[in-house]
């Protein structure tokens, strides 16, 4: 018995043509999609194990480069653009290590408890973070604070030469020893291993019923 069958090479051609054209567009919008949520999880991780004063910090955790059809690489981490002062604390949290000074031979400490930080949860106001204090050549800072070299930065709170007139805001250390505390790789990653396949899926089936559709 013989069977004979027409293929349509022309249709074959063009839904192959039609399915290629559509896979960088699938990837693209599945990496992007991907990293936005990796970025969520990473912003959740640190919310979950830091105690975060404002939403800089949890801000900084962002899409650093965004994918392109023409480019299918997107980057996420931590942004340490535009950040006044010292460097983000975040890169520390994530490995561990130690803190060394970035100007000078020591890293002056806010004390919990005190006018620069209430309380643990405070962030330091303003007029009392340190670089705003302008310690001049003679050691002494607006706000009526004063240094004492190798031990901090005082203000005065009272008159007279009786030692609650002053109080202790900055303590100097030589370094400061930070744990690990974050895991934003293991965040990220695991959002990419489950995530990416299901919704690399979805965006490719989309694309192809919007190109059946036209």
């Amino acid at each position: 018995m013989r069977i004979d069958v027409d293929v349509d090479t022309d249709k074959v051609v063009a839904l192959t043509a039609a399915v290629l054209k559509s896979l960088p567009y699938a990837t693209n919008n599945a990496i992007t999609r991907t990293a936005k949520e990796a970025v969520d999880a990473g912003q959740k991780e640190a919310g979950q194990d830091l105690v975060l004063r404002t939403t800089f910090v949890r801000n900084k955790i962002k899409v650093l480069q965004y994918s392109r059809a023409n480019n299918l690489t997107a980057v996420i981490g931590v942004d340490t653009s535009k950040t006044q002062g010292s460097p983000l604390i975040l890169g520390f949290l994530e490995d561990g290590g130690e803190k060394t000074p970035l100007h000078g031979p020591e890293i002056a400490v806010p004390l919990s408890g005190e006018l620069a930080r209430p309380s643990f949860i405070s962030k330091v106001p303003t007029s009392l973070r340190y670089p705003n204090l302008r310690i001049n050549a003679d050691r002494q800072g607006r706000g009526k604070t004063f240094v004492i070299p190798n031990v901090g930065v005082f203000k005065r709170v009272g008159v007279g030469d009786d030692p609650s007139a002053t109080v202790l805001i900055y303590a100097f250390k030589a370094s400061a020893q930070i744990p690990k505390r974050l895991q934003l790789r293991e965040a990220f990653l695991k959002v990419i291993g489950e995530r990416f396949a299901p919704i690399f899926t979805e965006e490719f089936v989309k694309e192809i019923l919007q190109k059946a559709y036209r």
